[in-house]
């Protein structure tokens, strides 16, 4: 897997800077797709996931990009829960814990 270098193509609107290849979960707090970036071709899986706060409704919310290669890699990404997927590596995290003004980018290597 190839990790590109630039961690803020992850912020912003993923329409702009990713094209949807493949849809595997589309609920409210977590979602899971196959992504394509639109600059460099690379794919990326890709999994969006808030934990519910039902106190004060501000749940921490983490986003996770995964360079892919292989068939392989996408059904062993598919096959992980959310805890799992942080064993992967190389990855782009896009991390907005509670009480925090912005999210927080960063490759996992």
């Amino acid at each position: 897997m190839r990790a590109p270098k630039r961690p803020k193509l992850a912020q912003g609107s993923k329409n702009e800077r990713f094209e949807l290849v493949e849809l595997y979960v589309d609920e409210s707090h977590r979602r899971r797709y196959l992504l394509k970036c639109r600059e460099c071709g690379q794919l990326y899986f890709y999994e969006f996931y808030e934990i519910i706060d039902w106190d004060d409704g501000e749940g921490p919310q983490y986003s996770t990009y995964i360079p892919i290669e292989t068939a392989a890699e996408i059904e062993a990404l598919r096959a992980t829960d959310h805890f799992d997927l942080r064993q992967f590596s190389p990855r782009l995290q896009d991390d907005f814990p509670k009480g925090a003004n912005v999210p927080t980018v960063y490759w996992v290597k």
